[in-house]
């Protein structure tokens, strides 16, 4: 059933102004991609990744309360289009949540319902009718779906912590497919989609999406890739917090803060980029990622006068436990070329 339904299931690059993180989302139609509504708050740019390609995305529609959200991807996508369950699946039923935990490569985790109409409270704010499963879940997986042995979705799998309670094991939520049911066909008509947020002057015009394409085949090439896209995609936005945050601390200090060295970048934007080989390193927690990099910027901050760049970048990434950080770059290819 997984080997049926994995190909719908993708993994959601968010920027915000300050910050950047990855969760799960999954499709309920060619365009229209079912997560958690707080995978996307206040996101300034979204791509979601299906297998090796990615793709822009807005969103159609958000309930903070229910925790659902629905977006949309610029161009179809194929894969699997997964079914809402109509009721809750009873207590002890067989669930297995599907996605990308801690940035992972594609997961699955397999438990029971352990629960039904649960409530949850979070902050000021309490998340109703809930299921309880034990299936294991971490940061990542939000807004994945959690699926019984027929494929269908009974619930989107949400990852919250009460505050004060620490983590607790096997215990999770997910929020019931008849209440995602509702709210997609809510928003599926919709054509107006929800604001980005605006952090200044965005170099990029729109969205500020470029595509990015996975052809290296480490184990380890995926999760490199993801860290790439939030680092471009802040960039391109104008989130330069958040694409400094990428940045290794050592190699930060080297600029000092994220104004000091976005003022290098002038008015330079990705375009398209590749990772096409990672290699390894005398050290597990260090790898070289080799890249294709198209950049636009105007005349005065190119590269001997270039409007549109060619770059064959190597970056030094470095595992810090939950990301793959830019650890510095080189050009062993030498300069860039005018496109």
């Amino acid at each position: 059933m997984v080997a049926q339904v994995q190909s719908g299931v993708g993994q959601l690059t968010v920027t915000t102004c300050d910050a950047g993180y990855t969760g799960t989302g999954f499709l309920v139609g060619p365009d229209l991609v079912v997560t958690a509504a707080h995978v996307v708050r206040d996101a300034s740019a979204i791509s979601i990744a299906f297998g090796r390609t990615s793709v822009d995305a807005t969103v159609l529609g958000k309930n903070d309360v229910a925790d659902i959200a629905v977006v949309k991807t610029r161009s179809p996508v194929e894969g699997h289009q997964f079914q809402l369950r109509s009721s809750e699946p009873p207590v002890g039923s067989d669930v297995a949540a599907l996605g990308f935990p801690l940035g992972h490569p594609f997961t699955l985790t397999r438990g029971t319902v352990s629960a039904l109409d649960v409530e949850q409270h979070i902050g000021d704010r309490t998340l109703p009718n809930l299921i309880q499963t034990d299936a294991a879940i971490n940061h990542g997986n939000s807004g994945g779906p959690l699926i019984t042995q027929d494929g269908k979705v009974s619930g989107v799998v949400v990852t919250i912590e009460p505050e004060g309670y620490g983590r607790a094991e096997g215990i999770a939520y997910a929020v019931t497919a008849p209440r995602v049911s509702a709210a997609v066909n809510e928003w599926k008509s919709r054509s107006t989609p929800v604001a980005f947020d605006e952090c200044g002057n965005a170099p990029a015009p729109g969205s500020g999406f470029f595509p990015f394409t996975v052809s290296a085949n480490h184990d380890q090439a995926r999760s490199v890739g993801q860290s790439l896209i939030l680092h471009g995609q802040g960039i391109n936005q104008g989130a330069y917090a958040a694409a400094f945050k990428i940045l290794t601390p050592e190699l930060q200090a080297t600029f000092g803060d994220s104004v000091k060295w976005s003022e290098g970048l002038g008015s330079s934007y990705w375009t398209k980029a590749e990772l096409y080989n990672v290699t390894n390193t005398q050290s597990p927690d260090d790898l070289n990622a080799n890249v294709v990099l198209q950049t636009i910027q105007d005349a005065a901050h190119g590269r001997n006068a270039q409007t549109c760049s060619n770059w064959r970048i190597q970056y030094a990434m470095h595992w810090d436990g939950s990301l793959w950080r830019i650890a510095g770059t080189s050009l062993p290819f030498g300069e860039p070329t005018a496109c």
